[in-house]
């Protein structure tokens, strides 16, 4: 029971970490999209995002070489 429970959070992690990760891709590619050589635009992040950002990718790569279950 308690295992299943904790399976669902894990898998619930995971999702977010997912859009955590696509949010902020596609909030670079925009910058990067819109940046021209005249004007360039650069996609900054405060070190709070910058941390969440890099334990969500972290979180992700060993999901996919481990797994989310027990």
């Amino acid at each position: 029971m308690t295992i299943d429970i904790f399976n669902r959070i894990l898998t619930l992690l995971y999702v977010m970490s997912l859009l955590n990760v696509i949010r902020h891709a596609y909030y670079f590619i925009q910058a990067w999209v819109k940046s021209d050589s005249e004007n360039p635009q650069k996609y900054k992040l405060n070190n709070k995002s910058l941390l969440l950002l890099s334990i969500s990718i972290s979180y992700l790569i060993t999901t996919i070489f481990n797994g989310i279950k027990l």
